[in-house]
């Protein structure tokens, strides 16, 4: 198999030098979190010789921050508390009604939906998943009352599993058999796309992609949620977020993402206690920063987003920088919307299970793989602090708003398509679309909205048993808002949209066009001339504290308490201050402006024999460390109200709001069962529960040092790995049947399959078509194709074989 990328017309030097030094830029930052670290440990050694006055300043800072992030994660956490509790004790139905009067009394309800006419997109990434996990996932969000009218689940599964398609099938047909969900499917993503990192986000995104083109859903009205097969939602997140969603004006629906807290309720008995406790302080520092009025809200694990949001920052992306695909497509979707996008807070907590390793013969192996499997998790999610170069290289590079459409995605499959199950593709006729043929030879494809479905689930539009090239047609110039490589159109036509459906379907009148595309522009339209400055500074503080702060006050904490305060001139050292040198503030602030900056302390006279000094270590050295020690003080006292407020908030969230509404289900069902069921009712829960008692949950809080070296170790090993990949793994797939290829350019490039394997190695051929986008400039791929012309000559490939084709 012979593939060629040939451009038109050819980058000036100007271009190629911009974008080299986008990709060095980029090479440099993916570095600094770690050469940060190894600059404070430098500091912590060096400082106080030749810099005290620098130590001081650093010591001292990183100290106010953790302060105010362990006392602001204090607050989120009570807040959580409170906000969890009045959640659930709110009739959501009732709520939107009572807004919608309200509205109405003042002339502004014109924009308000009926609360049925959200519908709402689940992803669930379902790669070597267990089938009780999934089916107890499935049954959760089953009996929620929304279910059958509102829910489009969609399984996420992979390629390079075996038995994928089967095992999805299997999983999805009693939903199926008795209408459990408005729609069911599942997609199927490659393991083989250049570019893309096996995870989460590569299969989130291909799967939101299929259901944006397959979903029988008004994308203005459609609200994806994104969450891990092990996760359970009560049924009044998906009931609020309708409320929310309802009663926001269209311009506020477009940018807005909703962000629930977790909740470690199933299995914390059955993991170590080095387990539990970790995970109660990553569920604390998530929960910390989603307090209503904070300035950047990061979802962990589980979360929504409007469709037209999820468009408009081109979905998700497939890199290795995406690995931690939740915090990733948070700070894309500021860059992208230039920090206008809106992040609400739902205090319906997403229950999770804490990770357990492999099975092992005996308690004590069990105990060492769980604590393997832990290690590993921690080491993927610190992986998400490539986002902290990801961020800069934006903000150095100018890149504020949506950014330029990358390439598609060119598949070829030798698997013939199944069926779409009950995703139905749209009608031909009544979407004014063109069904396309591949035919032997050149074919030039009219309808780019028209490509096949990702997934082998769905029915492709075009079969073909043997060709020998196929030609994609050059993009015309996209304008913001083009989607799914539709040509963007200056003549100032006017849309008319008209509703078909009770869920919110509808059509544009003109051919060839989607509402989606339309509502795309129009958020295109609403983004400001200037970004927004404070939440930029929230998601850099966020950032910073992540991923830079707590690993250098651990580093530097630990040099400057084994630093020795008096070397003295026989060669011995003292780690206390044998003078015992007054810290009062008006020595300290004598120290700040009288201190050399690359000395000691004045040296006594008149000391014992054999004790006279010959360095000691600076006042202004020791005022920071004193200053530290109590700030130090003050954000322990926090840290311990915050595990504090955790286990109320516990208790709220595992028991007394499926109390309440257990009570409330009886009643109802006492009543006879009379219309739906009431908004209170949150559904069933996993069979697997569990619960945080006191005093005996005090006792976690004893390896709390276990936790922090849980959070701080694999921190420090991540980005060592950084050094020198930003790939977490080098496992390499089992062979695909699937050959998947991004182009590097849509706009400018045509591209040229051909084909040179017999027939007999390819029964049944499949193009698949997306549209992307490349986050930076375009030239991710430029590695894969020569600047002069083709990306492969004749003589090369045979060589190229191995890489390019899994046949």
């Amino acid at each position: 198999m012979a593939l060629s990328f040939e451009r038109r017309p050819r980058m000036s030097w100007l271009q190629n030098a911009a974008g080299f030094l986008s990709l060095a830029l980029a090479w440099i930052l993916q570095r600094v979190p770690f050469s940060a670290h190894f600059c404070v440990m430098l500091l912590g050694m060096l400082g106080p010789v030749f810099a005290p006055q620098l130590v001081a300043f650093v010591v001292v800072a990183v100290h106010i921050v953790f302060v105010a992030c362990q006392t602001r994660s204090a607050y989120g956490v009570w807040a959580c508390w409170r906000g969890t509790l009045a959640h659930s004790r709110r009739d959501w139905r009732e709520y939107h009604a009572d807004e919608r009067r309200k509205l109405a009394r003042h002339g502004g309800a014109d924009h308000v939906l009926d609360i049925d006419d959200v519908q709402h997109i689940i992803i669930v990434p379902a790669y070597k998943e267990d089938l009780a996990t999934l089916r107890e996932t499935l049954d959760v969000l089953a009996s929620h009352p929304l279910a059958p009218t509102s829910y489009h689940v969609c399984l996420g599964m992979e390629e390079r599993e075996a038995g994928a398609p089967a095992k999805a099938s299997s999983v999805l047909a009693p939903y199926r058999a008795r209408g459990a969900f408005a729609s069911s499917a599942f997609s199927l993503h490659p393991g083989s796309i250049l570019g893309e990192s096996a995870g989460k986000s590569s299969n989130v995104n291909w799967a939101a992609r299929h259901m944006a083109r397959r979903a029988p859903v008004d994308h203005s009205r459609t609200v994806v949620t994104v969450m891990d097969a092990d996760t359970a939602f009560a049924a009044d997140f998906f009931l609020s977020i309708s409320a929310y969603f309802a009663l926001a004006p269209a311009d506020r629906r477009r940018r807005t993402y909703y962000v629930p807290p977790t909740l470690f309720d199933r299995n914390g008995p059955d993991v170590p206690i080095f387990i539990r406790v970790t995970d109660v302080f990553w569920s604390c520092a998530g929960i910390g920063q989603i307090y209503p009025s904070s300035g950047f809200k990061a979802p962990t694990s589980a979360y929504a987003v409007s469709m037209e949001l999820v468009k408009f920052c081109d979905f998700w992306e497939g890199g290795p920088e995406a690995i931690g695909e939740d915090l990733h497509f948070s700070v894309k979707a500021v860059f992208d919307t230039k920090g206008t996008v809106i992040a609400q807070t739902i205090y319906s907590p997403a229950s999770q299970l804490h990770v357990v390793g492999a099975p092992a013969t005996g308690p004590v192996m069990a105990y060492v793989h769980d604590l393997q499997a832990r290690w590993s998790q921690a080491v993927r999610h610190l992986w998400g602090s490539l986002d902290f170069g990801y961020s800069w290289h934006r903000v150095l590079t100018g890149q504020f708003g949506p950014g330029q459409r990358k390439t598609g995605y060119v598949a070829l499959n030798t698997e013939d398509d199944d069926d779409d199950m009950d995703m139905p593709a749209p009608r031909d006729e009544e979407e004014g679309l063109k069904t396309t043929y591949l035919l032997p030879t050149g074919v030039h494809l009219e309808d780019p909205h028209r490509y096949p479905s990702p997934s082998n689930t769905a029915t492709t539009d075009t079969t073909l048993t043997d060709f020998d090239t196929v030609m994609l047609p050059r993009a015309a110039k996209k304008a913001h808002g083009d989607d799914d490589g539709q040509e963007s159109d200056s003549s100032g036509e006017d849309i008319c949209i008209k509703h078909t459906h009770a869920r919110g379907l509808s059509l544009a009148s003109r051919p060839g066009r989607m509402l989606h595309n339309v509502m795309e522009a129009d958020l295109a339209c609403e983004m400001p001339a200037r970004a927004r400055i404070m939440p930029f500074i929230s998601l850099f503080f966020r950032l910073f504290e992540a991923h830079i702060m707590i690993a250098s006050m651990f580093v530097l904490t630990a040099i400057l308490t084994i630093y020795p305060s008096v070397v003295y001139r026989s060669g011995r050292m003292a780690f206390t201050d044998p003078f015992n040198r007054p810290c009062t503030w008006e020595k300290c602030v004598q120290a700040i402006f009288e201190s050399p900056f690359s000395a000691g302390a004045v040296l006594p006279r008149d000391t014992a024999p054999g004790m006279t000094p010959a360095w000691m270590m600076p006042d202004i050295v020791i005022c920071a460390v004193q200053l530290a020690r109590a700030l130090g003080g003050i954000g322990i006292a926090a840290t311990i109200i915050m595990c504090c407020l955790h286990d109320y908030y516990h208790k709220a969230a595992a028991v007394t709001r499926w109390t309440e509404s257990e009570a409330v289900a009886r009643s109802w069902r006492e009543a006879g069962s009379v219309g739906r069921a009431p908004a209170r009712y949150l559904g069933v829960r996993t069979a697997q529960t569990c619960t945080r008692k006191w005093p005996r949950a005090l006792i976690d809080y004893l390896a709390i040092p276990a936790g922090l070296a849980y959070g701080v170790a694999p921190m420090l090993y991540a980005q060592l790995c950084h050094l020198h990949t930003n790939r977490l793994t080098y496992t390499v797939s089992a062979k695909s049947k699937t050959i998947v290829l991004a182009t590097p350019f849509v706009a400018e490039a045509e591209t040229r399959l051909s084909l040179d394997a017999s027939r007999r190695s390819i029964e049944r051929v499949r193009q698949s078509v997306e549209i992307g986008r490349i986050s930076s400039d375009g030239r991710g791929m430029r590695r894969f194709y020569n600047p002069e012309g083709s990306m492969l000559s004749e003589k090369d490939t045979l060589d190229a074989r191995p890489l390019l084709s899994r046949y």
